[in-house]
């Protein structure tokens, strides 16, 4: 893991060389900073861990600076040095924001424990900050239940993929765990002991997703009243795992890119890049060097967070986890209720079994879900298994019922406003000319203009 960055504002070179020289000593990196205005200058453009400031500069004092940096980021603990030491000045740097207060002489020793201390909060708090950002409490689970060889190969990967810090692209159908598998892959990396970060890219504006991200500076554009801490600053030491990725808008990915690249960022509405250190996760059910070929995805981006490739396979591919699968999950949700344990009759499981799973992982839990709640006894047997209510199943009968004329009908018009209406995209897609799909419509009496 990296050292501890420590910023040192001070403007007496003997101190200066003596605190760095010590922290140094005990495995810290330090920067130094003799007025105000270069201090400022350097925490805009780093991610410190600590700072300790000393009261006195040669261009104004720390009564001065600390609103500065805390505005700037709140979160890094500042500790104030001073040679005049009073009750009311402490009290004052308090309500500021200054984690600690330390009188010169300094005893380095007790430096020492005063930032270990500030640095071990820190990081409790990043946690706290991790968790608070899921919807939900999360619960580890395991990514690799059941003994088919497609979960063997998937353990294997993982494992070797967990001991790298290169980016990893996750992919695989909806509903199948890339999430979970995420979190597995944080828990047993390096970064183990930091957050993990979440943001599902899918379904949100460019805008939005821009500010969560980097963050903005106060009065980047209205409504901005103060500073905003991005998830990548956030995830500091870390991982962020960018679920979904190939629906982020092609504007943001370049700056994605030099995030990675050169682990630098630019706050909304600020003129000067901020160092990060991240580990990315992305996860997505599309194609995306499909989305390359198309050019709604950046080449660079996908061979940046590509070179880390792990397949997570669809229920359908690995029937004989299932039981397994399905027992784990319906010993979570009797857990959930209060319930004593159920199981699964061998009739059950041979049914579960023989399902294709459209909605994977998701859509086995909603069934049993659905079977736990209507089960009296403490088991739940073939007959207590309903598909037919499983959303996945329902638009998959419903298509199965269709007349090839209605399901080609279905499938155009299905393409087309995924392709949000642009009918050369959808085009390509289907493999036809622009011309024919036009016809096609027309025969079908689509509105055209609609798209």
């Amino acid at each position: 893991m990296a050292k501890a960055k420590i910023l040192v504002v001070d403007d007496d070179e003997i101190i200066l060389f003596a605190i760095r020289d010590f922290l140094e000593l005990h495995g810290f990196i330090v920067d130094e900073a003799e007025t105000c205005a270069e201090a400022e200058i350097r925490y805009r453009a780093d991610v410190y861990d600590a700072v300790t400031l000393d009261y006195s500069l040669p261009d104004g004092n720390a009564i001065d600076l600390l609103p500065k940096l805390k505005a700037i980021d709140a979160r890094v603990p500042i500790i104030l040095l001073t040679a005049h030491g009073s009750i009311e000045l402490v009290v004052r740097a308090i309500q500021l924001g200054a984690e600690q207060f330390l009188v010169k002489p300094l005893d380095l020793p007790a430096l020492l424990v005063v930032l270990e201390r500030a640095l071990e909060n820190q990081q409790n708090r990043r946690k706290q900050l991790a968790r608070e950002s899921l919807d939900q409490p999360q619960r580890a689970v395991d990514p690799f239940i059941g003994h088919s060889a497609a979960i063997h190969r998937l353990e294997e990967q993982s494992r070797l993929a967990a001991a790298t810090e290169s980016p990893i692209l996750i992919q695989g159908e909806t509903g199948t765990g890339k999430s979970e598998l995420a979190r597995w892959l944080h828990r047993n990396s390096s970064r183990a002991s930091e957050p993990m970060l979440e943001l599902n890219c899918g379904g949100f504006s460019k805008d939005f997703l821009e500010t969560e991200l980097f963050g903005h500076e106060k009065g980047a554009f209205t409504g901005a009243v103060s500073a905003k801490i991005g998830l990548l600053e956030a995830a500091h030491r870390g991982t962020v795992f960018l679920d979904e990725i190939g629906d982020m808008d092609v504007q943001l990915q370049p700056k994605i890119l030099k995030a990675l690249e050169e682990k630098r960022f630019r706050r909304l509405g600020s003129v000067q890049d901020r160092k990060v250190d991240f580990r990315l996760i992305a996860a997505t059910h599309q194609k995306l060097d499909r989305l390359v070929q198309e050019q709604l995805f950046r080449s660079d981006l996908f061979y940046r967070i590509s070179a880390i490739q792990i397949y997570v396979p669809p229920l359908r591919e690995r029937a004989a986890d299932i039981p397994s699968f399905a027992q784990m999950l319906l010993n979570r949700l009797t857990a959930d209720c209060g319930r004593e344990t159920v199981h699964l009759t061998q009739a059950a499981l041979t049914k579960l079994q023989r399902h294709t799973w459209p909605g994977n992982i998701r859509e086995l839990r909603n069934v049993l879900e659905r079977a736990l709640m209507g089960a009296v006894a403490a088991v739940i047997d073939a007959e207590d298994l309903d598909f037919a209510s499983s959303p996945e199943s329902q638009k998959k009968n419903g298509l199965s019922s269709m007349t090839l004329k209605e399901l080609e009908r279905h499938f155009i018009i299905q393409v087309l406003n995924e392709e949000g209406g642009h009918v050369d995209r959808a085009a390509k897609r289907l493999d036809i000319p622009r011309s024919t799909l036009y016809q096609k419509l027309k025969t079908y009496g689509a509105e055209s203009s609609r798209f």
